[in-house]
């Protein structure tokens, strides 16, 4: 079969995917902070309430930390961000080719198995510096910077943490990289004029933002489980914080005891209380109990940030990718 020009080397694809990575994931983080607050609100932790709404969030956020706060990890994201991106497309670009995806028509099966390649590489590098930013983002520790966040984490937790999400993110990943670059490509196909092979970024735009979307909305279950996971150490951490200065205000203590254990069940002996919100042993725990104690509208928790989050920001890459990948050639000649 006949095979469709695709541009760009290795190299090229390294570069593209650098700078779309750094692009989409900076130009997005305010609304992806949102998302993390409204997904890491969990039962049974003081101060969070399990209903935060997407502007309830942000005024939360505002007036805690002021502006500020809605950018907080983003130097955590953005070192990570250009690596794993460059890895990303580059490594799907070469299984693309490989599988048969650059062939004329669709081929929703090839470019789907080959975005799951590309997760599956890009995803052990990205996993860490997504649990960093998380914990940045709610700002539950005062920390001083990336590394103070790092050491202060592996201190507390282990190294191991930072991959805690790895393997929900792959569980997560894998059905959304097969959804999200198989309606890409198809979209793409549909939208671009067959007489032209110029570069169309209002193409790119609408086909990312669509696949975008569609694949936020499928795996958004994984993406709370994985919050939940890879925050639920920074919720202790909170906890721990609050009860050494309730041991200072023993009234305050014991009204706040009583209100814990009455609106969320929480066992309090010996004037501690033994359940720190919510805890997850692994993905599947983590859905099981998400599920059994908050439902359906436990799933969809941060859905509406989440979708405005991957359909703008894969506006954002896949124009920027796209530009980047043909610039080269175009100077060429």
């Amino acid at each position: 079969m006949e095979h469709e020009y695709e541009g760009g080397s290795f190299f090229v694809h390294l570069i593209a995917g650098a700078a779309a990575g750094t692009a989409e994931h900076c130009g997005m983080f305010p609304v992806d902070t949102i998302k993390t607050h409204i997904q890491a609100a969990r039962p049974g932790v003081v101060g969070y309430d399990a209903s935060l709404s997407l502007a309830s969030a942000t005024r939360q956020i505002l007036s805690r930390s002021g502006a500020v706060g809605l950018f907080r990890g983003i130097t955590a994201m953005a070192a990570g961000a250009a690596p794993a991106h460059a890895l990303h497309f580059s490594t799907y670009e070469a299984c693309k080719q490989q599988f048969g995806g650059n062939k004329s028509g669709h081929h929703p099966v090839a470019t789907g198995f080959a975005g799951i390649a590309a997760t599956l590489v890009s995803e052990a590098v990205l996993s860490p510096t997504d649990a960093i930013k998380q914990r940045m983002q709610l700002h539950l520790t005062p920390y001083k910077g990336i590394s103070d966040c790092i050491k202060q984490v592996i201190k507390r937790e282990g190294i191991k943490v930072l991959w805690s999400g790895y393997l929900t993110t792959l569980t997560m990943g894998i059905p959304y990289h097969f959804t999200y670059f198989a309606s890409y490509e198809s979209l793409v196909k549909i939208l671009k004029d067959p007489n032209s092979q110029e570069y169309n970024p209002i193409t790119h735009m609408l086909a990312g933002g669509g696949a975008g979307m569609l694949a936020a909305a499928i795996t958004n279950p994984f993406d709370v489980a994985r919050t939940r996971l890879q925050t639920q150490g920074e919720l202790k951490q909170q906890i721990q914080q609050s009860q050494t200065q309730q041991q200072q205000q023993p009234q305050i203590q014991q009204q706040t005891q009583q209100h814990i254990s009455n609106k969320n069940g929480g066992h309090v002996c010996g004037g501690e209380r033994l359940a720190v919100g919510t805890r997850y042993k692994g993905l599947v725990d983590a859905l099981a109990t998400i599920w059994r104690e908050e439902g359906k509208r436990g799933y969809m928790k941060g859905l509406a940030p989440r979708m405005i989050v991957h359909s703008m920001s894969a506006a954002i890459c896949w124009s920027v990718y796209e530009y980047i990948k043909v610039t080269p050639e175009k100077h060429h000649k």
